[in-house]
């Protein structure tokens, strides 16, 4: 009987390169569970999306009749309770689709090892499902303008949205593996396949 795959949480900043180090876990041999763009496709969801709009207004629609995701993060990064009341619709959903997802790899069997990519794995409370928490390190100046890049977002809007997330020293002191991602993608890389040797490898 094939062991059980490791699930790996993957945990860090806004732009810290998350995405990046979950690629390259994938490129190994990892399954990879992508709690955020299940959390996109949700409030697409007639049941989801009428919970939202019922608690935030219709305002948040656009001329199609879809939410609006940047008026909506605009209402939610405004006010915690806000950003709670939308947590309290999704995360419950979204935690029941990735231990649906877990069981379902599981059970095909030809995994080492399962990836969670959440934005709010720790909030969230994913973070209790993995066997290992990687900890993405990305000094502030770095992320600030690859969200600049990515996200076209102006100044300010990231230390904005980050005052609502647990603080980057609690995130790092929960970890079990810390990649420094200040350098290369070579440089990143070189950590991810010493840390799948080390510990999943073995497995």
């Amino acid at each position: 009987m094939n062991p059980k795959p490791a699930i790996i949480g993957i945990t860090g900043g806004i732009s810290s390169g998350k995405s990046t180090v979950t690629r390259m876990l994938a490129s190994l041999g990892a399954e990879i569970i992508d709690a955020d763009e299940m959390c996109h496709k949700l409030i697409l969801a007639k049941e989801v999306k009428g919970k939202i709009i019922e608690r935030f207004g219709d305002t948040i629609q656009d001329i199609y009749g879809k939410i609006d995701r940047s008026q909506l993060a605009e209402i939610v990064f405004r006010d915690k309770a806000c950003l709670e009341d939308l947590c309290s619709i999704l995360h419950p959903i979204v935690t029941e689709q990735i231990r649906s997802k877990i069981t379902e790899i599981e059970k095909r069997g030809r995994r080492r090892a399962i990836v969670i990519d959440a934005a709010l794995l720790e909030e969230s409370g994913l973070s209790l499902m993995c066997d290992f928490i990687i900890f993405v390190n990305t000094v502030r100046d770095h992320r600030i303008s690859r969200s600049k890049i990515s996200r076209h977002w102006q100044a300010g809007e990231l230390e904005k949205r980050e005052r609502f997330q647990m603080s980057l020293e609690d995130k790092r002191k929960k970890a079990d593996y810390v990649i420094d991602n200040n350098f290369t993608e070579e440089n990143t890389f070189r950590q991810i396949k010493e840390f799948w040797q080390l510990y999943i490898e073995k497995i």
